[in-house]
């Protein structure tokens, strides 16, 4: 039998920097992998270069102060040929904040 991910949780998060470039929101997905590691992505529209690794900073709706490093795993332009993309960051590591309790 096939082992899958599990606790797959997607939110949104606001105030977001990655770089310590500002950003607009974005919205993340948290897992647990078949090797019980906890794993997450985030994907955001951007309208200017990203750099390629960065810390990923943004607070969720309840408040929580969320951050973890990531790399930039896919750049799509955006619809339209807007000047826009969507950049999809993987995390490289823990996402800090999460476990934490609301404000």
């Amino acid at each position: 039998m096939d082992a899958v991910a599990s606790k797959h949780e997607r939110f949104p998060l606001a105030e977001v920097t990655f770089a310590g470039q500002p950003l607009a929101n974005a919205t993340v997905d948290l897992w647990i992998d078949e090797s019980g590691r906890s794993q997450w992505a985030a994907r955001v529209l951007v309208s200017a270069p990203l750099p390629d690794t960065g810390r990923l900073v943004g607070r969720t709706k309840d408040g929580r102060a969320i951050e973890g490093d990531a790399f930039v795993a896919g750049r799509q332009m955006g619809p339209g040929g807007r000047r826009q993309s969507l950049v999809e960051l993987h995390g490289s590591g823990e996402l800090a904040g999460w476990a934490e309790e609301p404000e």
